[in-house]
C-alpha cells in the first residue's frame, strides 16, 4: 500500500495540532468525565484535519487521495500533543473552561 500525502498539508496539520490541546482545554469543562474530554479531543482533531483539507483544496484545487490517513494523523498528533502538554492544558481548562464562571 502506497501512501501519498502532500508535504505541505501534513506540515500545516502537524503545526496546528500542537496548538490544539489549548483549544481542547478551552472547550472542556473540568467536571466532565475523561471519556467526554477524550471525545472532545477527537472531534477537534477531525475538524482540524477537515479544515486543512478544505484550505488545501481551495488553494490548489486538488483533492488529497489518502485523506483518511490525514485524519488519522491529526488524531494521533493531537492526542500525543495533548498527552505531552496535559498539565499546562488542564491548568488552562481549570481557569477558562466553559462554565468556569459558575465556580467561585
Amino acid at each position: 500500500m502506497e501512501i501519498s500525502l502532500p508535504v505541505i498539508p501534513i506540515g500545516v496539520l502537524t503545526l496546528l495540532s500542537f496548538f490544539a490541546p489549548y483549544a481542547i482545554a478551552l472547550l472542556n469543562h473540568p467536571g466532565w468525565k475523561a471519556g467526554s474530554k477524550r471525545l472532545v479531543a477527537i472531534v477537534v482533531s477531525i475538524v482540524l484535519a477537515l479544515l486543512v483539507l478544505i484550505v488545501y483544496y481551495l488553494i490548489t484545487g486538488d483533492i488529497i487521495p489518502d485523506w483518511p490517513m490525514l485524519i488519522l494523523l491529526a488524531i494521533v498528533v493531537v492526542q500525543a500533543a495533548y498527552t505531552r502538554l496535559y498539565k499546562s492544558a488542564t491548568n488552562l481548562e481549570g481557569r477558562h473552561g466553559i462554565g468556569s464562571e459558575d465556580r467561585p
